[in-house]
């Protein structure tokens, strides 16, 4: 037990106060074997999960997945305290999709557009950043939070509200700089003025685009994230979501250059930016913070715990 109070402690100081450890038992098997680095029963080794990957279901521990999922999702040559905050990431989705049952026949599989992406080629970096986070998760008002992740923001975050519709009070927009190296961080797309109207009209039928394509655009209205919420094409409304989707664009960031010729869309970031950005996380551990500074950045106020399983009787 004191182990356990000096470790809430420290982990209280390294985020300023903002950290809260309460000690909470999770309603799960005892551990049988195990232990995590701060000589306490291990909670990913705990924890086994039924895991849908292909058409098959796989048993595995917490551990043995989240390895594959953080090798999978962030190249090992990130800074290891990158790494952690991803494993932190990775086990709350893990832990939000098993308690949610967001798979009838699974805890959570490995197909990234679902759930996460997963390999079996793992990396020594991210078994040491999910050993060295053993079963620390992200919560608020008790309750495990959506950790959402993705690779790059283009310099800003986006409020989940922007994305999804709800208003989530720990996915808000926050600045990520620092991300200018990410491969996908800034790109273009050209289309003739044919190609884009034709695109529109196939969600739009009604839709009628004649004339300068510089009369087809109207007003335009941005996120806090700096990305569209709505604009004005042809008389109708287009949410950025749609037009990313439409698209297939990188992100929501997006801005267009509109001429006779044809219109140009630049957009920065990659992914539905909300949460973690991942080389965001980089560029922050690269400036020396730490796991739990990323987190309390990208996921701010929510609250850093660690789980333990309930003890045997």
């Amino acid at each position: 037990m004191k182990r356990q109070i000096l470790f809430y402690l420290c982990l209280c100081c390294l985020c300023a106060g903002i950290l809260v450890f309460p000690y909470r038992v999770e309603r799960e098997p005892a551990v049988r074997e195990g232990t995590s680095e701060s000589g306490e029963p291990s909670f990913d080794e705990g924890l086994v999960l039924e895991v849908l990957h292909g058409e098959k279901v796989e048993k595995m521990t917490l551990s043995s997945y989240l390895v594959g999922v953080v090798s999978a999702e962030m190249p090992h040559s990130f800074p290891m305290e990158a790494l952690k905050a991803q494993a932190v990431a990775a086990r709350t989705f893990t832990l939000k999709c098993r308690a949610g049952g967001k798979h009838t026949d699974g805890d959570v599989c490995t197909d990234s557009s679902c759930c996460q992406a997963w390999t079996e080629e793992l990396s020594p970096h991210a078994v040491e950043a999910v050993l060295s986070t053993d079963g620390i998760v992200l919560t608020y008002g008790e309750e495990l939070i959506d950790a959402t992740y993705f690779s790059c923001s283009g310099g800003r975050t986006e409020a989940a509200v922007a994305v999804w519709g709800s208003d989530v009070p720990y996915l808000q927009a926050v600045d990520s700089p620092g991300e200018e190296e990410a491969p996908r961080f800034r790109e273009t797309v050209e289309l003739s003025p044919e190609a884009f109207a034709a695109r529109l009209q196939s969600l739009r039928p009604e839709l009628s685009l004649r004339g300068s394509p510089i009369k087809w655009f109207g007003e335009i209205r941005y996120t806090v994230g700096n990305g569209i919420d709505v604009v004005q094409i042809g008389g109708a409304e287009f949410k950025g979501t749609e037009l990313r989707k439409l698209f297939g664009l990188r992100s929501t960031n997006m801005r267009f250059c509109v001429t006779d010729e044809g219109i140009t869309v630049s957009t920065l970031g990659y992914g539905h930016r909300v949460g973690l950005s991942q080389y965001g996380a980089k560029a922050m551990a690269e400036q020396e913070q730490d796991y739990t500074r990323i987190l309390c950045h990208y996921y701010q106020k929510a609250e850093i715990k660690r789980l333990f399983h309930q003890e045997e009787a």
